[in-house]
């Protein structure tokens, strides 16, 4: 191409057909002249990660006070805590973040590891339960209600993709599982029937929802 024909061609007039494109251009120079607050995709996963570690820890303050457990159980479950706010704080990084493939794949992984050591680390009970199993199951899954809210308002600021939203229910349902693991003493095979099947629920529900949910942003 010779010097200056670039510059020719960027000067002379859209052709007749390019109606649409025009179109297009005005509405985007509307958005941008609305000056709308840009959501850091950094603070909204802190958001979806925060919620509930404050919501589980707000139970455990909860349960100390009404002396239903006690900080020697606390600290003996600390590595069990730790594993899960680990696979929420991946699960919510990758649910946000615009480069997340990887950490959607850790997150998951994750997720099925602290699974497998919730069912493994469940010890016989020393009593009969008192309370039906799907009380468990209604009680978690009610606890990542506000925290699913937050996901998927901050999942509203990208485009829709099934492992980001399945990241951000992961993420949220550990509020549920952790909940569990403060408040029920019951066997492995409850935890594995009654607490996984919440955790998978909340997950479920977050994926769905998502996707019918008008997003903010086509962002990837």
């Amino acid at each position: 191409m010779r010097p200056g024909t670039l510059d020719t061609l960027l000067a002379q007039a859209p052709p007749a057909n390019a109606a649409a494109l025009q179109r297009a251009l005005a509405g985007a120079r509307e958005e941008l002249a609305l000056k709308r607050p840009v959501r850091r995709w950094r603070a909204q996963a802190a958001w979806v990660f925060t919620v509930p570690v404050a919501l589980v820890l707000v139970t455990a303050g909860i349960l100390l006070v009404a002396g239903q457990t006690s900080l020697p159980v606390l600290l003996g479950r600390g590595p069990l805590f730790a594993l899960l706010w680990l696979t929420a704080g991946v699960c919510a990084w990758g649910a946000l973040s615009p480069l997340g493939r990887q950490a959607r794949r850790v997150g998951i992984a994750l997720s099925a590891v602290s699974a497998a050591v919730l069912v493994l680390g469940r010890a016989t009970p020393h009593a009969a339960p008192t309370l039906s199993g799907w009380v468990c199951t209604a009680s978690h899954a009610g606890v990542a209600l506000l925290p699913m809210a937050v996901a998927l308002l901050t999942l509203r600021s990208a485009a829709f993709h099934p492992l980001r939203a399945l990241n951000a229910g992961l993420a949220v349902g550990t509020a549920g599982a952790l909940v569990g693991e403060l408040a029920c003493t019951q066997d492995w095979r409850h935890v594995a029937g009654y607490h996984l099947s919440a955790w998978a629920l909340v997950a479920g529900v977050s994926l769905v929802l998502s996707r019918f949910l008008k997003p903010r942003s086509f962002a990837p």
